[in-house]
This record gives C-alpha cells, structure tokens and sequence, in this order.
C-alpha cells in the first residue's frame, strides 16, 4: 500500500469516527435503548403511503448504534411480508435465513403475495416457504396462496401458536373447487380461517376451536353445517350462497347458534331460508347482501332479529331497492339499532324507495306516532338516491345531533353521517350554512351528491373527521 493510500485510509477512519462523536451528540443517541426500541417498532407497523411499511433493515442502514439495536431486537423481525416473482425468490430466500434467525423465538405473523399466478411462481413460492417451515411451529398468522404444489412441504409440520389462517387457491382453480390443505388440524390454537374458493365438502378443519371463519359459494344446507360443527363461532362470512330449491319448506326447528357477527352475501332467491332456518341470540351485527329485486328479504331479516331475541346494534343491508314501508317495518322491529348502513343497488327512481322524506320524518325525534324510529342511532351510512326534501334532511340531521338528554333521554345523539347520492339537486345557501355549522360543532358529516349527467364532479360537503366507513 502507497502512502497516499495509507494517508487515505487514515482519513477515512478520522471522517467516520468524527461522525460518529457528532451522532452521539444527536438527541436520539441520549434515549435508552429500550425507547429507541419502542420508536422502531412503531414505525415498522405503520405503512407508509402506498400501503408499503418500513422494516427493520431500513434502521441498519442509518448508523451502526441503530443497527446494532435493531439486529438484536426479535420483535421488529416478527413480521414477515414478501412480494414474490422469478426473479427476487432467490435472493428473498436467501435474506429469509437471517431474518428467522434474527426473529428467533418472536411469533411470526407472514405474508406472501404474487402478482403472476404461473407454474414457475409456485415453483418460486415453494422455495420461500421450504424455508418458512422450517419455523412453522413460530407462526402466528398466515396469508397467502397456496398453490398445491406447496402442499407437501406443510404436511408433517406442527403449528403450536398458528392462530390466524387465510389461503385461497389459485385462481384459475377457483370456479372448480379447489381440495382444501388438510394439514391444519395440528394446530390447537387455530381461531380464525378464511378458506375462500375451496370445497367445503372437503375441508378439514378444528372446527370445535375456529371464533372466526369466512367462504365462499355454499347453498344454504352446508351454511348450517358450518354453525353445527362450530358451536364456538363468533363471526361468520359467507359469500355468494345459493340454494338449490327455489321456495324451500318452512322451518320448524330452526337451529341456535351463538354466533355475534354475520356476513352473507345471497345469489339465489331460495337461500334466504339460510335466515329463516337460524336462531342467533348472541347477535350484535348483521351484514346482507342480496342483489335480486324485491322486498321480502326486510321482513325476513326482521323476523330472525324477534326470533332470536337479540340486541342487534350494526344492521347493513345491500340490495336492489328499498321501498320505505318495507324498510320502516324492519327498522321498527330492531329498535337496538346505533349503526345502519343501506346501500341501494342499481338506479331505480321509484320515489318510494331509499332516502325517502317518510323515513327522515320518522327518524325525527320530535315524530309524535310512538316516539322516533332507531332511537339508538349514532351512526347512519346510506349510498342510493336521496328523495327527501333538503330541509326535511337537514332537519333531522340537526335535531338528532342536539337532542337535548334532559328533554329526550330515550333517544341517542347522531354523531356521524355518510350520504353518497346520484341526486341531481344543489344545495341551497341555508343547507350548506347549516351543515358548516353542524360540522363546526363536532358532528361528522359526509354529503356527496353527484349530478346524473356530471358524475365526474360531486357536489361535497364534509366535516374534517377523516372517517371511513366502519366495518362490523
């Protein structure tokens, strides 16, 4: 080595030990460890925009005091979230090894997503997940596809602290019913399953544990099958049921379930019998899609709600119209009622139906026939056309936010608001004044009226709450 090289590299090591003294005068280096911690943690669980997070790799390129406490931090390795094509796998299987070592004990919440659905992607997705098993006893949650040709590999593996399990088949193999994993039943903690886009008629599940499960595409016998196997069910999804027989027998010995959320989404007039063949006692929020024209399915919904004995609280409806005397009567018999949200499907412009000046009158707490109806909401969500008058909305709307609990104890404040409608009307000075002023107030409100032949441009009213809408 020359002299200059030597001078060079003496340089070098000066620059970086001065650097490092002007670090370690930096507010952060005087934190303890166990603080620097904490803040690293939270920045790798909150995503950036864009939906990517920051991991833990990121904090060992910043200075080596940072790295050396990251390294040696299990927790900020626990979660593990791979995007995999042909051409990363290798060197993601590679940095696999380090960050399972560096995760040692911590529980592993993983996962794996692929854009291209091909035969050399699961050939690629094999080789992530030869090494992710060889952890499996560590995982604590995974989502992923599971092609069957990873299939082997998860056979004679162990999930002691597996609680969470979502895979779905590739899509190709979804429209003929995948088989199911079957490997799942060595797993005693397993809660929560999402199977959608598999035979039912094959699962193999720990059905006694499950809280949680979500499918798809079942007629309504296998529907009750699920609820018969998992007497420990809390929350139920079901897609897409369907029913063989158009107009089922009637029910007389409907089956009890203690389940406190259900989510189904109805494709056949017949598989309404799904709600007319249950009795959920324990049921707080309820969530129907039904997509097919006509009103029968209000007077079911509320016939299970008397049935059951419930206090329903979250009602979310989604159909093909809404005629208000249909949709009163249902209100009316689930009084319990604090979140309702009614989309309307297709564009009907019957002004009968949805949003109706009958419906707000009646939500009004001053509506003298039997006091106001849901006198329990706080919440009201709706998506369709809006046929009231603007004063008779924002009528309601103010009343129902400052109901005073002295003169009107038995109705509950309206503290948020989502109306998203195709109307074609402006709003007035006085509307816009008074929502301003609602808003100013604390009410969250969100109003988005789009013109039929404008749709590009809504008219928009909103509070600065930044809510979305909330989900049972």
């Amino acid at each position: 080595m020359s002299q200059i090289d030597t001078m060079i590299e003496s340089l070098a090591n000066r620059r970086t030990m001065l650097r490092r003294r002007i670090n370690a005068m930096s507010p952060t280096a005087q934190l303890p460890p166990e603080i620097m911690t904490e803040i690293f943690r939270l920045v790798c669980h909150a995503p950036e925009e864009g939906g990517k997070s920051i991991t833990p790799l990121f904090f060992g390129r910043i200075c080596k005091e940072w790295r050396d406490i990251a390294w040696s931090t299990p927790l900020l390795w626990s979660t593990l979230s791979l995007h995999i094509s042909q051409k990363t796998y290798r060197s993601q299987a590679h940095l696999l090894k380090d960050w399972l070592l560096r995760a040692q004990i911590s529980p592993l919440y993983i996962k794996l997503t692929t854009d291209d659905e091909h035969e050399s992607t699961f050939c690629s997705l094999r080789s992530i997940m030869d090494v992710l098993a060889t952890r499996s006893k560590y995982w604590h949650s995974l989502d992923t596809i599971l092609p069957p040709q990873c299939h082997d590999i998860l056979i004679d593996n162990h999930f002691s602290t597996l609680t969470s399990l979502s895979v779905r088949p590739p899509k190709g193999t979804i429209s003929t019913f995948s088989e199911p994993p079957n490997m799942f039943l060595s797993a005693p903690k397993l809660r929560d399953v999402d199977l959608s886009g598999y035979n039912f008629s094959a699962m193999v599940l720990p059905w006694g544990q499950l809280r949680r499960f979500k499918t798809q595409f079942l007629t309504v016998g296998e529907c009750l099958k699920i609820l018969q196997r998992s007497p420990n069910l809390k929350e139920c999804h079901l897609e897409n049921v369907y029913s063989p027989e158009l107009f089922p027998a009637s029910i007389t010995n409907p089956l009890e379930s203690h389940l406190e959320s259900l989510d189904v989404t109805l494709i056949k007039a017949g598989a309404v019998s799904l709600l007319e063949s249950v009795t959920l006692p324990s049921l707080c929020a309820l969530r129907i899609n039904y997509s097919l024209p006509g009103s029968f399915i209000l007077p079911v919904i509320s016939s299970l709600v008397m049935r059951s004995g419930c206090n329903l609280r979250r009602l979310y409806i989604e159909k093909q119209g809404f005629h208000d005397d249909d949709l009163i009567s249902c209100l009316e018999a689930v009084p319990s009622i604090s979140h309702l949200r009614l989309i309307v499907l297709g564009d009907g412009v019957d002004s009968s139906t949805g949003l109706t000046a009958k419906l707000a009158a009646m939500l009004h707490p001053s509506y003298q026939s039997g006091g106001p109806l849901l006198p329990n909401l706080t919440c009201l969500e709706y998506q369709g056309r809006v046929y009231c008058d603007e004063g008779s909305l924002i009528s309601m709307l103010s009343e129902r936010w400052r109901v005073p609990a002295s003169e009107n104890p038995r109705v509950a404040r309206l503290t948020m608001v989502n109306i998203i409608s195709p109307s074609a009307f402006k709003f007035s000075a006085e509307f816009q004044h008074e929502i301003e002023k609602l808003s100013k107030e604390g009410m969250h409100l969100d109003i988005r009226l789009f013109g039929v032949f404008d749709v590009a441009r809504p008219i928009s009213l909103r509070s600065n709450c930044g809510c979305c809408l909330c989900r049972p």
